[in-house]
């Protein structure tokens, strides 16, 4: 019984050591550490049309860098997208872009590298939900999810990481989520890509350790407040609130320009993992009954901003792609 608890109590001590650690640590990125100058990079954003990828791209308008580039499948919310940027006295183009077609993102690589230059920033923003039990997703959901989710991220990066090198100067950015470090019921396929993407961040990192001038980030959000992800609920909203959009933009901004590897939105969550990894399953399993995550897609369904409704691209599937 005591050395139970004795266990309990470091295991506690370790818990408040780890949340204190990374609580010091965003402090002194936010404060101590002088954000890099992009004022002569080429910024590339995926899913650069709507949600946290067009607020990413006007969040780098505002630092002024050499060209923003968008890609996207909906050609309305692009163009609103660059021209808000343009408004902002930057250089802007945008390219209708299948991130699920292999050979669609080599064209438009070249496309770029031709007539724009070497992309020295790339954020892969592009994101598939379908939000199905696994015995209800077609074949074409799980490929499409794999394809956007994942394949995507290799071949942009093997689209674009070799001028990188070549200069000595980059930065490979994903926005992957919460769900790439814990699994969730309902969203199997989505999950399993965002695993993926986790583990190709951190392989990357590791391959590009003799490259001082490139860096990796991987930005882990909790659920965000938008229309991917409508309709998921927990049983205590107000203690586990939706992360808005523009937290998120703020976060993974201050990521990228302070060259941050990892970055768990919000702070908590580091704890969450914690005891994800250290507690039996047995024991997780009733924790998340209560809280509702067994619930948390019951309700789910996506919504398309009214933007979208001119000249929206629909899909044989209920499949959300950004």
């Amino acid at each position: 019984m005591i050395r139970s608890l004795m266990s309990s109590f470091r295991t506690s001590i370790f818990v408040i050591f780890i949340t204190f650690k990374e609580t010091i640590r965003a402090i002194y990125y936010h404060i101590f550490t002088k954000p890099k100058d992009v004022t002569n990079d080429i910024v590339l954003i995926t899913g650069g049309g709507r949600g946290i990828g067009r607020k990413l791209a006007l969040a780098f308008a505002e630092l002024r860098p050499k060209h923003i580039i968008i890609w996207g499948r909906n050609e309305t919310w692009l163009k609103k997208t660059k021209e808000d940027i343009c408004k902002l006295n930057v250089k802007s183009s945008y390219y209708v872009c299948d991130v699920s077609d292999k050979n669609v993102i080599y064209e438009k690589a070249r496309e770029i590298q031709e007539s724009v230059g070497d992309v020295t920033i790339l954020v892969n923003n592009a994101g598939s939900l379908s939000g199905k039990s696994i015995i209800f997703l077609q074949p074409y959901d799980i490929e499409s999810t794999l394809k956007v989710n994942t394949l995507a991220h290799i071949w942009t990066v093997k689209a674009f990481l070799p001028a990188m090198i070549r200069n000595g100067k980059g930065h490979v950015v994903c926005m992957s989520s919460v769900l790439g470090l814990l699994g969730l019921k309902g969203v199997c396929d989505y999950a399993t890509t965002k695993f993926a993407s986790t583990g190709l961040m951190e392989g990357l990192m590791l391959e590009l350790e003799d490259y001082s001038g490139i860096n990796t980030t991987i930005i882990h959000p909790y659920q965000v407040d938008n229309g991917m992800f409508a309709g998921m609920t927990v049983r205590f909203p107000k203690l586990f609130p939706a992360l808005q959009e523009d937290y998120v933009t703020k976060e993974t901004m201050t990521a990228i320009l302070t060259n941050r590897k990892q970055v768990t939105l919000p702070t908590y969550f580091y704890m969450v993992l914690f005891f994800r990894s250290v507690l039996p399953i047995s024991s997780m399993l009733p924790v998340q009954k209560f809280l509702g995550l067994d619930k948390v897609m019951d309700k789910f369904h996506w919504e398309v901003p009214d933007m979208a409704k001119e000249g929206e691209e629909s899909s044989s599937c209920d499949t959300l792609v950004t």
